[in-house]
């Protein structure tokens, strides 16, 4: 079977498609992306052959630049069409954002069948336009399966196999050893995607002052490779030579070992996030995203808020203060942390990108 996968944009839609692609062993994939979205390094880093679409999002605040949007997305379909020509495509699978539009065109125009993967909990604008050419829809949350209507089925989002297939107990040592923890400490992991977010971090930096005493916990803290360096001499100054063991990187591109390390999370909730702390069984406290128009991430959190796996905080209540007392209390309740480790695992689903792998087998069958 050959495959397109047509997605890209930000990590969140291409590590999904990646977990999918290494599902999807004794197939040929492709992917279609941009040169500016993070497929442009992740796939090729993966050893996927990318193909690129000259596509882009149309900006509503430029209206008047919708007539060079639409040129363009008719080029891109145009692209799309010699490539699945080209690659000989079999199926191709939308995994959101802005190319997967201009891929799902050119295979309805050339009556191939599409497979559309939806991330998040409410449905993605590309989804939502290529929707009528899907012939089915995996969906990572139930709560979408409404949206979806009868072309749904929910499979889970696909998260890394490293992450599905984790030894927790040897990646736990290996992450003491990699960030330099220590093992008789309960271990709070602080991180907010790859840039970093702002007010996660100041909560970071304002507990190593809160907690600068404290001789039985340490935190790790992805920063965000933007922000790393500064936060790090902050940090520095704030611990000072008390005895809280605060350790502050810029970026962890693998995150089984830090997840496996932790006992708790503070952290986004991405929809991609949020399924590997379930996969891993990480008790967590969600700070959604707050600028979203439709507060994806927040119901992300409430659906494993409700589970019992996770607590959700506002972000303008995520102040070093709350954040003490919150995820102090729970580090220092095994029995509570124990509860919400199983609840977690009991919402995970490991066997995501396999079961999203069979619903395209079976399509393109």
């Amino acid at each position: 079977m050959r495959v397109v996968i047509a997605g890209g944009g930000t990590a969140g839609h291409i590590n999904p498609a990646l977990a999918l692609a290494r599902a999807l062993t004794d197939d040929e994939v492709t992917f279609a992306g941009t040169t500016t979205g993070a497929e442009a390094t992740l796939v090729p880093r993966a050893g996927f052959p990318l193909e690129i679409i000259e596509v882009r999002g149309f900006d509503r605040s430029k209206p008047a630049s919708i007539v060079a949007t639409g040129v363009q997305a008719l080029r891109a379909v145009r692209q799309s069409i010699e490539l699945l020509r080209r690659t000989e495509a079999d199926v191709v699978v939308g995994m959101g954002g802005y190319v997967s539009l201009p891929a799902c065109i050119a295979a309805a125009r050339l009556r191939l069948p599409v497979v559309l993967h939806e991330q998040n909990i409410v449905f993605g604008l590309a989804n939502r336009l290529c929707r009528p050419f899907a012939r089915r829809i995996g969906v990572s949350f139930e709560e979408t399966l409404k949206q979806a209507g009868l072309k749904g089925t929910f499979v889970g989002n696909p998260v890394a196999p490293e992450i599905a297939t984790a030894d927790h107990d040897l990646e736990r040592a290996r992450g003491y050893e990699r960030f330099d923890l220590d093992p008789s400490r309960a271990t709070l992991l602080i991180f907010g995607g790859s840039q970093g977010a702002r007010r996660v971090n100041e909560a970071a930096l304002g507990l190593t002052s809160i907690w600068a005493e404290r001789s039985d916990l340490q935190i790790l803290h992805i920063a965000g490779r933007v922000h790393a360096e500064a936060f790090l001499e902050q940090a520095r100054q704030c611990v000072g030579e008390g005895a809280l063991i605060y350790r502050v990187v810029d970026y962890v591109e693998d995150m089984v070992s830090a997840y496996a390390a932790a006992d708790l999370a503070l952290c986004r909730g991405g929809a991609t996030t949020v399924a590997e702390l379930c996969v891993m069984g990480l008790p967590s406290i969600v700070v959604p995203y707050p600028y979203h128009r439709d507060k994806q991430q927040e119901r992300h959190g409430r659906v494993l808020e409700h589970a019992g796996a996770a607590l959700v905080l506002a972000d303008e209540d995520t102040i070093a203060e709350r954040v003490a007392l919150a995820a102090g209390d729970l580090l220092a309740d095994d029995t509570k942390l124990k509860a919400m480790r199983a609840a977690a695992l009991g919402i995970g689903l490991p066997e995501a990108a396999t079961d999203l792998a069979r619903l395209v087998g079976e399509v393109a069958a």
